[in-house]
């Protein structure tokens, strides 16, 4: 099995992945419990934290594909769960940048994975993104076309007005402006786990640096991705078991 993700070891990853399945296996008993005894939300909210944390850490570990859709599946139903109990805000659009880059990842991994539609739509409700921002309306139309984008603003220009320039560009022009995009992606970012590799002794938190909208989109918009490949926080591994399948329409 070969590491993906070149920061950090290979016994860094399986110790975070071994972490995360014990607090799972924990969480997932508490969720068994009368409601008077837990915070079911908050035992579902933590589940699908880990679950989604799982499948990036088994992505940047090297495992198979089929392994963390498996997972990223898991992180839907316990993001579903977590959204059958009342909330006072949606987690997804609190102003912070963590939550809502966490709905792009979502989406753009869905599309990459080829899930079912059914599941596609199911977690795009539970995103709960309409008239929120272009990016993420963009992808749940990539998969659910009668749901066209109804905005054009975006909530994080600084990181995603050069994504939006290159989805609404010419095709000719699309391929030069989605490089650009993931040459700035990373330094554009403002979140708490920004070069968090280097910034904690534990590197706790750390699940692998990825751009997985930007595979989502030279996906969906079925450009030549030979460049994009060798640059670093492209998914090259997921974006080639996106384009070697072909689309589920159901």
């Amino acid at each position: 099995m070969n590491k993906r993700e070149l920061l950090l070891t290979e016994d860094h990853f399986d110790k975070s992945i071994q972490r995360r399945t014990r607090f799972i296996a924990v969480s997932e008993e508490d969720a068994q419990l009368p409601a008077d005894e837990v915070r079911h939300d908050l035992v579902y909210l933590g589940i699908f934290n880990r679950r989604v944390e799982l499948a990036e850490l088994k992505y940047s570990r090297g495992y198979p594909i089929e392994e963390v859709k498996q997972e990223f599946l898991a992180a839907i139903k316990a993001l579903e769960q977590y959204k059958q109990h009342p909330v006072e805000e949606n987690f997804f659009f609190n102003g912070e940048q963590d939550e809502y880059m966490q709905a792009v990842t979502l989406l753009s991994i869905a599309l990459l994975l080829h899930v079912d539609a059914d599941v596609f739509r199911r977690l795009a409700d539970a995103i709960g993104a309409a008239e929120q921002d272009y990016v993420l309306e963009w992808l749940i139309s990539r998969r659910l076309p009668e749901r066209l984008p109804t905005t054009t603003k975006l909530l994080f220009p600084k990181t995603y007005a050069r994504l939006r320039d290159a989805l609404q560009a010419p095709p000719d022009l699309q391929p030069q402006l989605l490089r650009s995009f993931l040459a700035g992606w990373y330094e554009s970012l403002d979140t708490t786990w920004y070069n968090i590799h280097a910034h904690r002794l534990d590197a706790a938190g750390f699940t692998g640096y990825w751009c997985w909208e930007a595979a989502a989109a030279a996906y969906s918009l079925c450009l030549d991705d030979t460049e994009l490949q060798t640059m670093r926080y492209y998914p090259k591994d997921l974006a080639d078991y996106a384009f070697g399948r072909k689309p589920t329409l159901a």
